[in-house]
């Protein structure tokens, strides 16, 4: 799918609020047992109904004898309190439509994904980024001035951005759409850290996972509080002494978080490997693909992605649909092949955010992912005309179509700034989400 979208290079040559899960009686007995399955909890998802625990009911914070997952709170609830459950298996697998094993790799915005709407979770979205920008700002310039990392409030803060990515994805997303004019060290770690999480959702990770790839994202250029001011803030493409030193900040992060006995040591080794390629032409060690670490290799596809789709001083951000073409070309060189087809997957062709162009020249942002990802959901803003128009929504899955009853389909997509439209503004002037 992903080989007819994008052209090949190839071709050319948890301290955080929880809440408590549902409580529900049920009928279900041990003697009923031979129709359980037994499953480890990190293998648990929205829909399923836990029938025996791990331990007497009595000894465990639910009241009544029998769970039905409901949400991403209720499966995490129960995470915390066991290593595995028994599954009512025929019920599940039989009510539910869908086979009881384990988590599936489906996109970011389908609707079996998804704890709650994306419009639901605009606001809690938006509250984390912004909190917790404002939080690794703070922390870094800390550590600018000799200060040690707080690895608890890291760990807070990255939590709380897991359960709003668990709740539903395509919100975060869009938020690292939101904030990417107003770039720096700290917004560029909170957009990573988002993005890792995301794709590592979507691999079907453990919560325990999600949280420990977000501390990497988040702390992946600490190294940076390293660096002389002169070359971060630098108004244009570095010098060859000037790349040296910037480089450093991969071994600046690594003896920053070594020395840091409250983060975990995984960390370290992104920091140190984020820039590593699997062609062997990163730095600081030329490591090849077997040599660098799973989690430097999702935060490196996630970083560069943040980065091409950003405005620089030196040059014009990409539309997030050809910083994803970009990524595609340079899989198996740059990239592992695997996991850039993981990073689309997770984010979608059409990433929230993006400012798409459709075949009538009608304008519109994507809002989110459907289950189909060429037939996204999007919020229309400017008419054929480019001129403002009433904002609603379209959903490409649905086949709505136009005014002359033609089906809506995606054209082509654009940066952040065409036709003057800047996705953060639209969102704080009070985008119309139904």
């Amino acid at each position: 799918m992903f080989g007819k979208l994008f052209k090949s290079g190839d071709d050319e040559d948890d301290k955080r609020p929880r809440k408590r899960a549902s409580q529900v009686k049920t009928g279900h007995t041990r003697k009923n047992r031979k129709l359980h399955q037994r499953m480890d909890v990190k293998d648990l998802r929205v829909g399923m109904f836990v029938v025996e625990l791990d331990k007497p009911w009595e000894e465990s914070s639910f009241m009544f004898q029998g769970l039905e997952l409901k949400s991403p709170s209720d499966v995490i609830a129960v995470q915390k309190e066991c290593k595995y459950v028994f599954v009512d298996y025929d019920e599940f697998s039989l009510g539910k439509g869908v086979s009881a094993k384990g988590p599936t790799a489906a996109g970011v915005g389908s609707t079996r994904d998804s704890g709650v709407a994306v419009e639901d979770e605009f606001e809690a979205a938006q509250e984390v980024h912004s909190l917790a920008t404002q939080a690794i700002g703070t922390l870094f310039e800390e550590i600018r001035l000799g200060a040690q990392i707080d690895g608890g409030k890291v760990k807070q803060v990255v939590n709380g951005c897991v359960d709003s990515i668990l709740r539903n994805p395509d919100a975060s997303v869009w938020m690292t759409r939101i904030q990417a004019k107003h770039q720096g060290t700290a917004q560029h770690s909170m957009n990573v850290s988002a993005l890792s999480i995301v794709m590592a959702k979507s691999m079907g990770m453990t919560t325990r996972e999600l949280e420990d790839i977000g501390v990497c994202g988040m702390l992946h250029d600490v190294g940076k509080t390293s660096v002389s001011t002169e070359v971060l803030d630098k108004a244009g493409p570095l010098d060859e002494a000037e790349m040296e030193e910037m480089q450093k900040h991969a071994r600046y992060g690594r003896d920053i978080l070594v020395s840091t006995k409250s983060v975990m040591s995984g960390a370290a080794d992104v920091a140190h490997s984020h820039h590593e390629r699997p062609d062997g032409t990163g730095y600081p060690r030329n490591l090849t693909s077997d040599s660098i670490p799973i989690f430097a290799q999702i935060v490196s596809i996630a970083e560069s992605y943040d980065t091409m789709t950003t405005t620089q001083p030196y040059r014009t951000a990409m539309s997030p649909s050809d910083a994803l073409q970009e990524l595609y070309a340079l899989r198996s060189k740059q990239y592992d092949d695997d996991l850039v087809i993981r990073f689309i997957d997770a984010v979608g062709i059409f990433p929230p955010g993006s400012i798409v162009e459709m075949l009538n020249g009608e304008i519109g942002i994507v809002l989110s992912n459907t289950n189909d990802k060429l037939r996204p959901r999007i919020i229309m803003i400017l008419d054929a005309a480019h001129e403002p128009c009433q904002q609603r929504v379209i959903d490409l899955f649905k086949m709505d179509t136009d005014s002359e009853g033609v089906v809506y389909q995606v054209k082509t997509t654009h940066s952040d700034g065409s036709f003057g439209i800047d996705v953060g503004d639209f969102q704080r002037a009070g985008l119309r989400m139904m």
